[in-house]
């Protein structure tokens, strides 16, 4: 790297947005038309807080367009141009942020003013100790395949304006392999790795017994250092900070090393963003915990994914209460699309969003999907459909998935045979919604199965339960139950269907065809099952039906609380084939007595369904 802390700050923030739109232009760019300046009355941005860590993420939702975020903070002035900012604020209060737009013509002249608040001031770092530390001890080390894992930029900016390297730019420097321990204890370890060395920018005086002089950067031994770490409040930031000569990936200058003090930028189980500001320059880092690995699904990138080439347009159907408001936030970056939802839902489809793509399937050809979904808070049903535009009865799949915050979740579909479809859409719902959600759906892969990108989708392993009908590790070997069904095609309701229990095998006949989901519900609302968020689970049943059903959903929830429950999965139904639906080892919920609901709804006339064999266990308990 060259000495960049040596350079002469002469960058100014219009000068760095032009130097921007200079490397990012489209190849057909040739000039700026005045026509196409942006304008300020058209910004649209969400700004969404999470009070449990005071996060805020600022949002642009304009298409081909780039945010300046303009914060008036302790009588000086930041900015950022980054969209999906996220700032980490100490104090409770009502802020403002002011906001312009730009794009390839230029900056719009005027702007708006957006004000949020922070509920809560934070008095003590539990939470943030929880996230560097986990339950004891945690590792962390700079997380090498994320643009702008190290990078700098002007004082008062978020650090990333001048230069940022590109994933894995500093594998040569022996950066990779620090390994940073955090203790629940407020203990830190710096660990140099295998190399025994820290990675040094060239105008430092620290360590001038291994500086060549010649400009470069350069390395320095040292040993593994144990000290102390902690947090503390300035103004509206909270910063980690460690004591004077404490060893960290990059020693980027003096009082890096000196003084070193590190505002949080943005924070999550597996991702912490730091910037070292000390008037004259800020530095940007980025650390993962533990061990970076390959993110799962096909790959995005490979001229395999349909996805890479698509066109799409954005349909929102987004309902609190089944009253439709405005649009959820909706930014894309490339293969990366984040949805900001500001209000709570209570029902699945209430928070719908739709991509219509100009992307066709046919018949004789089989294909593979895959998507990584990411969101600020849990969520344990959002519902995953490939589908044919304009016609919900034909699609690929209709899933439903949980969610945990902070956490990645891979979903992947393999050699699904494939439907002749002029249009596909992607519809996501997520419905069910705490407010202020933002999930970040990215790498959607749609391609042909025969195409090989080079992406090895591992078999799942075997789950080593003992599934046992009449095991005594079975709660429902002795299960006590009342049936309740909703049978309403149309939505009218009719008589219940005819419904035959012979041990743990159930009979349901429905002789009248539905045509939506929920139309035709079977519950088991048991008396005696209970379960405890202290233990493991293990569920399991046998579905047989004598025609094809698509989208049955199984349901596993707490009586008179359908928004408490282990899992809402949805299952396509062939013909006199056994479906085995097995859901090992689900973290426990307090639930003193377990509903069963099975819905078939959409089913043909005359389908006759068995379920049986049901297993619902403690997972210790495998005999």
């Amino acid at each position: 790297m060259k000495n960049i802390y040596g350079y002469i700050r002469v960058t100014l923030l219009m000068a760095a947005i032009a130097f921007c739109l200079a490397g990012c232009s489209p190849d057909g760019f040739t000039s700026p038309n005045e026509a196409g300046i942006p304008l300020a009355a058209n910004i649209d941005v969400n700004i969404t807080v999470d009070q449990e860590i005071n996060q805020v993420t600022f949002t642009l939702n304009n298409k081909a367009a780039y945010p300046i975020w303009i914060f008036e903070e302790q009588s000086k002035t930041t900015y950022s141009t980054v969209n999906g900012l996220t700032k980490i604020y100490s104090t409770a209060g009502t802020y403002t942020v002011e906001i312009k737009i730009g794009n390839a013509n230029g900056i719009s002249d005027g702007s708006i003013i957006k004000t949020f608040t922070i509920d809560n001031s934070m008095v003590d770092f539990d939470k943030y100790i929880t996230f560097f530390a986990g339950t004891e001890s945690k590792t962390w080390s700079i997380a090498a395949s994320e643009p702008a894992h190290l990078a700098c930029g002007e004082s008062g900016t978020d650090g990333t304006g001048w230069w940022s390297a590109s994933p894995n730019e500093k594998a040569a420097w022996g950066l990779y392999d620090d390994i940073l321990t955090f203790t629940t204890g407020m203990d830190y370890t710096y660990n140099p790795g295998v190399g025994g060395t820290v990675y040094v920018n060239a105008g430092c005086s620290v360590f001038s017994e291994y500086n060549t002089n010649d400009g470069n950067d350069f390395m320095a031994a040292v040993s593994e250092q144990v000290t102390t770490y902690d947090f503390v409040t300035e103004g509206n930031d909270i910063y980690l900070t460690f004591p004077a000569h404490t060893l960290f990936p990059y020693i980027a200058n003096d009082d890096i090393y000196n003084t070193p003090k590190y505002k949080l930028a943005g924070i999550s189980p597996t991702k912490i963003e730091l910037i070292s500001d000390n008037g004259s320059i800020a530095w940007h880092y980025i650390l993962t915990s533990g061990e970076e690995t390959k993110p799962g699904g096909y790959d995005p990138d490979n001229d395999c994914n349909m996805w890479k080439t698509a066109t799409f347009t954005n349909e929102f159907y987004y309902a609190p209460g089944w009253s439709q408001i405005d649009d959820p936030g909706f930014a894309d970056n490339g293969n990366s699309y984040q949805i900001t939802l500001p209000e709570a839902t209570s029902d699945q489809w209430q928070a719908q969003v739709k991509f219509l793509t100009d992307l066709s399937t046919n018949a004789a050809t089989n294909y593979d999907f895959s998507t990584i979904f990411n969101s600020t808070k849990d969520h344990n049903n959002v519902t995953v459909k490939l589908v044919k535009t304009g016609d919900d009865g034909v699609y690929y799949f209709q899933e439903s998935i949980s969610l945990k915050a902070y956490q990645d979740y891979t979903f992947i579909q393999t050699d699904m045979a494939g439907i002749d479809m002029e249009k596909v859409s992607l519809v996501l719902d997520f419905g069910g919604n705490a407010a202020e959600t933002v999930v970040t759906v990215s790498r959607v892969v749609l391609k042909e199965h025969s195409c090989d990108d080079g992406t090895v989708i591992e078999e799942p392993e075997e789950d080593d339960v003992n599934w046992l009908p009449d095991s005594d590790c079975n709660m429902w070997k002795s299960v006590s139950y009342t049936n309740f069904f909703y049978y309403a095609p149309g939505w009218n309701q009719i008589a219940d269907p005819d419904f035959v229990a012979d041990g743990n095998s159930y009979k349901i006949t429905l002789s009248e065809e539905t045509f939506a989901q929920w139309q035709a519900q079977v519950h088991f609302n048991t008396d005696n099952i209970a379960t405890s968020a202290a233990n493991k689970y293990d569920f399991r049943c046998i579905l047989n039906s004598n025609k094809d059903i698509r989208s049955v959903t199984v349901k596993l929830t707490k009586v008179d609380d359908d928004n408490t429950f282990f899992f809402t999965k949805n299952i396509d139904l062939t013909a006199y084939e056994d479906y085995v639906f097995k859901m090992p080892a689900m973290d426990g919920i307090d639930i003193d007595k377990i509903n069963l609901v099975f819905d078939f709804g959409g089913n043909p006339a005359n389908a006759e369904v068995t379920i049986s064999s049901i297993i619902l266990k403690e997972s210790e308990c495998n005999e």
